[in-house]
């Protein structure tokens, strides 16, 4: 009789043991389906953003500017601060968007 009682309580185990398991793939399958939904919705706005921002040409409003005003601004070194200024936001917005990567903001 006895015998009988611990494979019962055997069997009782490893149904225990596979329940967890099983909760456990579940809730990891559950993080994996939020974190993808996520980076769909960011993949999904900066391509939006790439829409909008297409048309945009910074180039044709430096070209209004008179040429005295552009050559001040080549030898206070205007070119080369605005490529650092908008390398540093290109940097920060890459890293903004890696999960558990956020740097203080």
């Amino acid at each position: 009789m006895l015998d009988w009682f611990a494979e019962r309580w055997n069997d009782f185990i490893t149904w225990g043991l596979s329940l967890l398991l099983s909760v456990f793939d579940m809730l990891s399958d559950f993080v994996c389906l939020v974190f993808e939904v996520i980076f769909n919705a960011v993949v999904g706005l900066v391509q939006a953003m790439g829409d909008v921002f297409g048309s945009f040409s910074l180039l044709q409003y430096l070209s209004m500017l008179p040429d005295g005003m552009l050559n001040v601004m080549a030898l206070v070194g205007a070119n080369e601060a605005s490529a650092i200024i908008v390398s540093a936001v290109f940097i920060r917005v890459t890293l903004q968007l890696i999960p558990f990567v956020r740097l203080g903001s």
